[in-house]
């Protein structure tokens, strides 16, 4: 069996003192019987995307709850190595083992690595970029030959776990991954989707939300608080499942610097749907009323999201 690196382990230790240390309420508190969503109130918040302006009714929530988009983000959670060494210690064994390529190749012979990893993880390796989004769709996820081409001609050395470039991770055998998706303390149930593919899995989201809900109930305020996760889990042939990565939304302060969400909800195609039952699931919790206007008409793309929005939410009324 694979081990996490001594070094990094303790290098997380600082990281997590700090997150043990934070005081912060776990779940929000929202004011009045309604939220709006106004496209003019949100144009603003255009500067400072990182991506392409659907994501932009996801931030102007983040507005409207208050919440600090740099939150999470200040302890690096973006960062694949960090968050999978901060994930671990919270909850044992529910990340695979991953560590930095450059710790793992100190005082190592650069011909050797290729050998060592596959003596490290005898179950095979993966190796990704420490810092990525769009990983999947972009057909880009699995380059492990490719990069150890490139590390084994010559790579930088990373003096803390926040500048590794590239991890190791255990390969898990995994027959299906989902993207389930978190809202502070709470899974939003039917935001549930297969990481590859289309369409609706309405009979499949009972097990994998029950297993980030049961991850989220160990975690503490300050990585829960404030907070819109996108969760990669993956479905093992055991019937086990594990946490490949986790995406934090909020203001990313180095790759691609900007307020990120996760893709579902700026989908060209699925991303009003998504954004939607997203609002729906807060009108249920909260209690209250979710209006969006689109407004600005103007700004054209922009409108037609909201617009599309507006759509889904009267759509979603008709579904239980």
């Amino acid at each position: 069996m694979p081990n996490w690196i001594a070094e990094e382990v303790s290098q997380a230790g600082s990281l997590i003192r700090e997150i043990d240390d934070f005081t912060g309420p776990r779940r929000r508190t929202v004011n009045g019987p309604t939220l709006r969503l106004t496209l003019s109130q949100a144009v603003p918040l255009l500067e400072g995307l990182a991506g392409n302006t659907r994501a932009l009714a996801v931030r102007q929530l983040y507005q409207l709850f208050g919440f600090d988009e740099h939150r999470q983000l200040r302890w690096r959670l973006e960062h694949k190595l960090v968050q999978a060494l901060i994930l671990d210690h919270y909850c044992p064994g529910t990340v695979p083992v991953t560590r930095g390529l450059d710790r793992h190749m100190r005082d190592m012979d650069r011909a050797g690595v290729r050998r060592s990893l596959h003596r490290e993880f005898p179950d095979g390796f993966f190796i990704k970029s420490a810092l990525s989004d769009s990983t999947g769709e972009l057909g880009d996820c699995d380059r492990t030959h490719l990069i150890l081409t490139d590390i084994e001609s010559g790579a930088g050395e990373a003096p803390g776990i926040v500048d590794e470039t590239w991890i190791a991770q255990e390969r898990i055998d995994m027959v299906k991954e989902y993207r389930v998706h978190s809202l502070e303390d709470q899974v939003i149930e039917d935001c549930t989707f297969r990481r590859y593919g289309r369409g609706n899995i309405e009979g499949e989201r009972e097990a994998p939300n029950a297993y980030i809900q049961a991850i989220l109930d160990k975690l503490p305020n300050a990585i829960i608080g404030e907070s819109l996760y996108g969760w990669d889990v993956g479905l093992t042939p055991e019937g086990q499942f594990r946490i490949i990565e986790a995406n934090p939304s909020g203001f990313h302060p180095v790759y691609k610097r900007g307020f990120h969400c996760s893709g579902f909800y700026h989908d060209i195609e699925w991303g009003a749907n998504i954004t939607a039952r997203l609002l729906r699931f807060i009108e249920k919790v909260d209690g209250v009323q979710v209006v969006v206007d689109p407004d600005a008409q103007e700004f054209r793309h922009e409108h037609k999201f909201y617009s599309d929005v507006v759509y889904w939410q009267e759509r979603l009324k008709t579904e239980p």
